[in-house]
């Protein structure tokens, strides 16, 4: 049910399938002259080989690959028997359906579910472009997979097309051209099965989404989401792949709040989380994540965010200030491996009560220059070895701090943070914490 599955794009060049046109005097098969009904052959079932359709007992599309659409063409209007084999062969028959055929209406037929089960699913298209607007609509062909929500950018999100179960087809919705995230969930549940990368649509076209595959990892059938374009030929189509994890470390970083819980889209990440600790990298599906820090074993909310996380970045997020005024400081990491005989290493000012601070080797040499209260410094090569640092009053002599003996390894790469309150005692004094990113 975790598959993550998401957008990247492919646009289809060509398809190497034949349309045999048959005598336009037959009232059978199809007319290239007058096309009374536009139709088009979606092959959806994940087992079965590629396939011949043939309308009335003509050849219509030879050769139909799994996943692939055949393209409109015209079929005369009325009753309409058709027939699907396997490519190059008379038999087995597959599928033999009788569909009516109404003059000047388009239509999509969908060779659905297993090869042991397959059947034809038939819908109506709605191909007439709306200039201000994108149309898109939902066909649900993966038999494994439940009833499902299509949602906005996460499964917390709108709901965009509801409880939509294997066979069926959502009708077309409007919407303003542009760039969206889609997520799918169980039927009114808000646990993400798939969310995909954000996809532009364009006003004036008209998609039809259509799941295929399988959920279950173990076969050679992996679930894919296909973008199919309905104007004009109706065989162009988007490839839809997994948008992919973010990495994310939560940092307790605030001294006098309490110990805290972590959830992302209200569900537990992490739980009893104290001060000056932090959670390591979690995975966390990309996309706009609803961040929540609750006092430890409560509902009392402290810091709540939404948050932007791009697959494959990593990000530490800071619970700072004191518990008064405790708020989230988001930080892009940049996990790029030192050179050979290097560590990288960044400071944090997190003491909520100290003055803009210098980090400074002993003799006074500058390492981190005049930061205050949740300021920053890139990751720094620094030689690989153990330092005496101090923290000084920016500018000065003043040393509020000593940071004596702190190893770097090579390869590693190291945040410190300052931490507590000037004045503060216990677990509250002045200090400084190393978190080792990588």
């Amino acid at each position: 049910m975790k598959n993550k599955m998401i957008f990247s794009i492919a646009l289809f060049a060509s398809l190497s399938l034949v349309l045999t046109s048959c005598n336009e005097d037959s009232d059978d098969g199809m007319s290239n002259m007058e096309s009374k009904a536009q139709v088009r052959v979606i092959h959806t079932s994940y087992d079965a080989p590629a396939v011949d359709v043939a309308a009335n007992g003509q050849t219509a599309i030879q050769d139909l690959a799994y996943g692939i659409s055949s393209g409109y063409a015209g079929l005369n209007a009325g009753s309409t028997n058709l027939q699907v084999t396997p490519a190059g062969a008379n038999s087995p028959v597959v599928i033999d359906a009788d569909v009516v055929l109404e003059q000047d209406k388009d239509y999509t037929v969908i060779a659905a579910g297993a090869l042991s089960g397959i059947e034809p699913v038939v819908v109506e298209d709605s191909r007439e472009a709306v200039g201000d607007k994108a149309k898109i609509r939902f066909a649900h062909m993966s038999p494994d997979a439940p009833a499902v929500d299509i949602k906005l950018d996460s499964g917390q999100g709108t709901t965009v097309f509801g409880d939509v179960a294997f066979k069926e087809v959502a009708n077309y919705i409007e919407v303003d051209g542009g760039s969206y995230v889609f997520a799918v969930t169980p039927a009114n549940s808000s646990d993400e099965v798939i969310v995909f990368d954000p996809i532009t649509v364009e006003n004036g076209k008209v998609y039809t989404v259509t799941a295929k595959g399988t959920l279950n990892g173990n076969d050679q059938y992996p679930f894919i989401a296909r973008v199919f374009v309905d104007n004009g030929a109706g065989d162009v189509f988007v490839d839809l792949t997994a948008f992919g994890n973010a990495n994310a470390m939560v940092v307790h970083a605030s001294p006098d709040a309490p110990a805290v819980d972590l959830r992302v889209d209200d569900m537990v990440a992490g739980s009893g989380l104290e001060f000056p600790n932090n959670t390591s990298y979690l995975p966390v599906t990309g996309g706009t994540r609803n961040i929540k820090v609750n006092a430890a074993g409560t509902s009392t909310t402290v810091i709540e965010a939404d948050i932007d996380f791009m697959k494959d970045m990593y990000y530490s997020i800071f619970a700072v200030d004191s518990v008064s005024k405790i708020e989230p400081l988001l930080i892009e990491d940049d996990l790029t491996p030192p050179a050979a005989g290097n560590a990288h290493a960044r400071f944090i000012h997190l003491s909520p009560n100290a003055q803009a601070v210098d980090i400074t080797t002993t003799d006074g040499n500058v390492v981190f220059a005049d930061k205050s209260f949740k300021e920053y410094t890139a990751f720094t090569p620094l030689a690989a070895g153990t330092y005496d640092l101090q923290v000084r009053l920016q500018g000065t002599e003043s040393v509020v701090l000593d940071l004596s003996g702190i190893t770097l390894e090579d390869g590693k790469i190291y945040t410190i943070f300052a931490k507590g309150f000037v004045g503060g005692t216990g677990s509250q004094e002045l200090g400084a914490q190393i978190i080792v990113n990588m």
